[in-house]
């Protein structure tokens, strides 16, 4: 790569991460907010419609049952009419859906709620990694990630917001969670409508670019998949059977099934120590926040040492010690938190690696497909966190033993991902990806590289 290319790659992806990264990080805060609220608005809500922590549990949980069935069809749907079309639609609907949950009446009308947001929402998060792919060359992605995931974390400040909101209570006779639901579905709403003027489809619409800028991402990215889809082209139906597809949703599965179970029930373990409402929204925002910093320096350390794996096993361990230290001293507040800063910390440095995988071995509406049905599966994990959370608690009347179990699956994913990197087909495309990135001439003129 000539002086000059590299001055223009630089120009690129200093204009790209400017131009979209804000804008979709702001799109996931609002994405986890509205995932989320239900655990704050359980402080009363579960009072008011007189669930138990097994009800809870399954309400919160069941959303990604819909979710997962509806993930594949969405990002089909997006790779065909593209991500300013589809994730508008997405994000509107969602939005209406969370302001309707304020009006539910019960146990069973909370889940419909929950299945309808689930079936709204599907498609978002793997439809934004998609686009990512289609933007950002795979050298780049690990600090687009970084973006994303950060601002996951800052999404913890939506606590103790919604912790606020619930001091609305009584307000035109309604109570302080329905304000909530209300309150926090109208930016999705806003954010949806913005979404089709800010997101574009290709690097031929980025008239924000210079025409030299625009030549060189366009040559960049297509050679970049047209090397992808010679090494691993695959069907749709390959895309969804690949043995490593299967496997990386199991993986995603643990990641999940500590993420959701955590953060939907963290409003709740804290109220165990005797906590008001608003101190749990504001301390329960301090471990996501705390994660910024290290999950940015760990993401350009892994692009730095051109390594992927173990940037995400070796988080996942920390996550599950943390989890695990959280869990002996849960009956001590300030070591308690110690432990879930830590754990969280892995976590979303562990997550903002783990996407990078699945990326290097698919490409095309392979890729849309394989995402989609690794983050829907893998999102399962969101159901069974919360599900077995609830029980437990019901069962043992603690929190102790679901925050074990919350290490323990997390310390599973990693050994599971360090044993798919034994996987020949794995090693091969992860390697051939570094060697692209590391070697190939992507800013010189191929046959067939300007659309």
């Amino acid at each position: 790569m000539t002086t000059a290319d590299t001055a223009i790659e630089a120009s690129v992806i200093r204009k790209l991460t400017w131009r979209f990264l804000p804008f979709l990080g702001l799109c996931y805060i609002v994405l986890y907010m509205d995932r989320l609220n239900i655990g704050v608005a359980a402080l009363t809500m579960n009072a008011d419609l007189g669930l138990s922590a097994t009800a809870f549990g399954l309400a919160a949980g069941i959303y990604f049952w819909s979710y997962t069935v509806c993930e594949v069809p969405s990002n089909l749907i997006l790779a065909k009419v593209g991500a300013r079309r589809w994730i508008p639609r997405i994000m509107i609907t969602w939005g209406l859906v969370t302001i309707g949950t304020a009006f539910v009446q019960g146990a069973g009308s909370l889940s419909v709620a929950r299945v309808l947001l689930g079936i709204a929402e599907a498609g978002f998060s793997p439809g934004a990694l998609y686009f990512v792919t289609r933007w950002f060359p795979y050298r780049a992605r690990a600090r687009a990630m970084g973006w994303i995931i950060t601002c996951i974390c800052l999404s913890g400040i939506t606590a103790p917001i919604s912790a606020h909101l619930l001091q609305l209570d009584g307000l035109a006779g309604l109570a302080g969670w329905r304000w909530l639901f209300v309150i926090t579905g109208i930016p999705a709403v806003v954010m949806g409508f913005l979404c089709y003027r800010v997101l574009k489809d290709r690097p031929a619409d980025a008239k924000w670019l210079t025409p030299d800028e625009r030549t060189w991402l366009e040559r960049t990215m297509d050679a970049e998949h047209r090397r992808n889809e010679q090494r691993h082209s695959m069907s749709i139906l390959r895309g969804l059977t690949d043995v490593r597809v299967l496997v990386l949703c199991l993986v995603f599965l643990t990641v999940t099934f500590g993420l959701n179970g955590y953060s939907i029930w963290m409003p709740q373990i804290l109220a165990t120590f005797g906590w008001d409402k608003l101190a749990i929204g504001w301390i329960g925002a301090v471990p996501p926040l705390l994660a910024i910093v290290p999950t940015l320096l760990w993401t350009r350390h892994s692009d730095r040492r051109r390594e992927r794996v173990w940037h995400f096993a070796i988080p996942m361990l920390v996550s599950a010690a943390g989890f695990l230290y959280a869990a002996a001293n849960l009956h001590t507040p300030l070591a308690a938190m110690a432990g879930f800063s830590l754990a969280a910390i892995g976590l979303y440095a562990a997550m903002s690696i783990f996407f990078l995988l699945p990326s290097a071995m698919l490409s095309g509406v392979a890729a849309a497909a394989g995402l989609a049905l690794i983050n829907g599966l893998g999102n399962l994990g969101g159901f069974f966190g919360p599900q077995v959370t609830g029980i437990i608690k019901d069962t043992t009347g603690s929190f102790v033993w679901a925050v074990v179990a919350f290490g323990l699956v997390l310390a599973l994913g990693a050994v599971l991902a360090v044993a798919l990197s034994r996987n020949r087909a794995m090693r091969q495309a992860l390697s051939d990806h570094w060697h692209d990135q590391g070697t190939a001439p992507l800013a010189a003129e191929t046959p067939g590289g300007t659309r």
